[in-house]
């Protein structure tokens, strides 16, 4: 068998078994990739995948098995070129980084500014999502980091390490009454109609859960992804909205006020995270230091090795900017 019988069963797997997705996105024919998974699946005897009237329908039990084992052998691969690049040429490459909107505009611009001083000959690339697809570009291998709050999934080759925990405050017109309320409380917000983010974000599911748990409806508006757009909402008076203590600027943000609601809402931990047992480069190290410096790269190194889970967290910071 060979690398290219290995990445075609993978690429397969990936586009959902559908071989003419996967010929398209290896650059072969669709007979060359069939032949391929053929010969894989003649050479070690058993059949990857189910099929009717050659159609693939499903992965085999069997299958499984064998992809989870060739995703590991390409991600050694993988890794085996990462470190020849790491020792021929250890200040240049590119750096990906997957996250949301909050935190490519408001906590990562300081750790990049000085990550691109420090390795000016590593290009930084940033793709934006929701935290679901920002781990699943991770887990996935298209991105070195995802850098996002926790997700209700779980991603069984991702490692995720909290990094800071996230608070919130109740954003809102400068002259808006729940500005002045000496204690605030989870009855007086429910009076209010309020700009939400969208159900795919944990702060979403944080809000809701806590009015649920106090028996009490709250008016969910407009639901926005980018809290940039929500304060533009508020700013137009439709309502209130629960952000992250991080997104308010009080520069920029000088017609809103804020009013600290980490009372209400749990915080949400923060997590830096990456493909398990992958070699990265000392720079992708360097940059995780450079944006949480109490995570060292020993630290990072020694979880990436380990199967074991990483331990609960204790004594994770509160992320200010």
């Amino acid at each position: 068998m060979n690398i290219h019988q290995l990445r075609a069963i993978c690429e397969v797997v990936k586009q959902g078994l559908r071989m003419s997705n996967a010929a398209e996105a290896l650059f072969r024919s669709q007979p060359g990739v069939s032949r391929q998974v053929r010969d894989i699946e003649d050479e070690i005897g058993i059949r990857i995948f189910r099929r009717k009237k050659n159609k693939i329908e499903a992965l085999t039990p069997a299958g499984r098995e064998v992809v989870r084992v060739a995703e590991r052998v390409l991600r050694d691969i993988d890794s085996l070129r990462l470190i020849g690049k790491e020792y021929s040429s250890n200040d240049m490459g590119e750096l990906t980084v997957a996250t949301t909107h909050t935190h490519a505009r408001y906590s990562l611009p300081r750790a990049i500014e000085a990550f691109t001083v420090r390795f000016p000959k590593v290009k930084v690339t940033l793709r934006q999502g929701n935290p679901v697809q920002c781990c699943e570009l991770a887990a996935l291998g298209e991105v070195d980091l995802a850098i996002a709050t926790e997700t209700s999934r779980s991603y069984e080759d991702l490692l995720s390490l909290p990094v800071y925990r996230v608070t919130r405050c109740i954003v809102a017109p400068r002259n808006h009454p729940v500005l002045k309320e000496k204690r605030l409380t989870l009855e007086t917000l429910a009076q209010y109609p309020i700009i939400a983010f969208d159900t795919a974000f944990s702060g979403r599911r944080v809000v809701s859960e806590a009015f649920s748990q106090a028996g009490l409806a709250h008016n969910v508006v407009l639901s926005a992804v980018d809290p940039d757009v929500t304060k533009a909402y508020v700013e137009r008076g439709m309502g209130i909205a629960i952000l992250s203590r991080l997104a308010y600027d009080p520069v920029k943000d000088r017609s809103l006020g804020i009013v600290d609601a980490s009372h209400l809402f749990k915080s949400s931990l923060l997590n830096v995270s990456m493909r398990r047992h992958t070699y990265l480069r000392s720079y992708v190290l360097s940059f995780i230091e450079l944006y949480a410096p109490h995570l060292s790269r020993e630290a990072v190194r020694k979880a990436l090795e380990s199967d074991e889970p990483p331990p609960p967290p204790e004594h994770v910071p509160v992320i200010v900017s």
